[in-house]
């Protein structure tokens, strides 16, 4: 219970025997601490006694209740025993209208045990390869073909430096005699560069086919399963001049499709634009070549010279493609995605 004053708005526990405030000299009323309402006192629920016995005011000092019971005057050469007062704590509370209301109690949010549905790849990774890995990738049909393609580059260049020197002494004869060994040369150089050129062609067709089948290989081996379509259709595909344009890119996009949506759609921007570039090349050669047969055919000076240049920008766009294909060669096969390592790793020292 508390003892509550109505006019200074302040409160104690209640004692009993206190009726007036000890601040303003009210009246105090009792309430209950949990219900805040009026608790009848013992002098209000007892039956109606004799009336208290009147003092004299000249008996209580004044700001002292009339409550209290006077002290008995004691004889000369006694020492006044010191009397003690109760300490009372006066505690502040706010007005009952002023609080706010109570806040809900919200129940705390269960937070579940966290489950993969596969195998976490990040993190610190111990990578152990075994003994012999470098000689397998040494000779696996991808490095191959990257030694092959770093080869068959220089080689295209070299053709079309020819073919240009080639162009230059025939423009150059126009109006002015050249020698017959010059010609003589030129010529067979010319002859030798493109057969050079068109087997370095063949070569790299054929590491392509070898490459185009491990891959389709690896791919499928991710996903545990075997490669749907049969093998003399995946070399047609790949050998046939000016289909492969078409049935190459699809081959490895199907393969990549088999793997996983993520990892087709990582592989397949580079699929195409490798496709794209592909096909501009082999547009090119094509004109050559319609070139070249027309001037065999025809017999013309100015025909010639026209397959000439044909010949000479396709060779010059086929080393460049080649060159560009090299580094990009690894990202047209779609297998499990990589664990891309953070730049910062924090580890827990004990």
């Amino acid at each position: 219970m508390l003892d509550v004053c109505l006019r200074c708005q302040i409160q104690a526990d209640h004692l009993p025997g206190r009726t007036t405030c000890p601040r303003c000299g009210g009246k105090l009323s009792v309430l209950d601490a949990q219900t805040r309402r009026a608790v009848p006192t013992p002098a209000q629920s007892a039956p109606a006694q004799s009336p208290p016995t009147q003092y004299p005011p000249t008996q209580y000092p004044p700001g002292q209740p009339s409550a209290r019971v006077p002290q008995r005057p004691r004889p000369a050469g006694r020492p006044q025993p010191q009397t003690t007062r109760a300490r009372l704590r006066w505690v502040a509370h706010r007005p009952l209208n002023t609080l706010p209301p109570a806040r809900p109690v919200r129940p705390a949010a269960r937070i579940g045990t966290p489950r993969y549905t596969e195998v976490p790849r990040w993190g610190l990774r111990d990578v152990v390869f075994p003994p012999g890995d470098d000689d397998r990738e040494a000779k696996s049909p991808g490095a191959r073909l990257r030694w092959a393609l770093q080869i068959i580059w220089p080689v295209l260049a070299v053709a079309a430096a020819l073919q240009l020197l080639r162009y230059c002494i025939l423009m150059f004869n126009r109006s002015h005699p050249i020698p017959y060994w010059l010609d003589l040369a030129s010529l067979w150089l010319l002859l030798i560069s493109g057969a050079v050129a068109v087997a370095a062609a063949v070569w790299g067709l054929f590491l392509f086919t070898r490459w185009l089948l491990a891959a389709r290989e690896r791919s499928y081996k991710t996903v545990e399963t075997s490669d749907p379509r049969r093998r003399r259709l995946i070399i047609a595909g790949a050998v046939l001049p000016f289909v492969n344009v078409l049935t190459a890119p699809l081959l490895l996009l199907e393969a990549a499709a088999a793997v996983g949506p993520a990892q087709a759609a990582r592989v397949r921007p580079a699929i195409n634009r490798v496709a794209v570039a592909w096909c501009l090349v082999s547009g090119l050669a094509l004109i050559a070549l319609v070139y070249r047969i027309v001037a065999w055919s025809s017999g013309s000076i100015q025909v010639g010279a026209d397959a000439m240049v044909a010949t000479l920008v396709t060779f010059v766009a086929s080393g460049i493609f080649v060159a560009w294909l090299v580094p990009r060669l690894d990202g047209l096969v779609a297998t499990d995605l990589p664990s891309v390592a953070p730049a910062r790793r924090f580890v827990v020292a004990a």
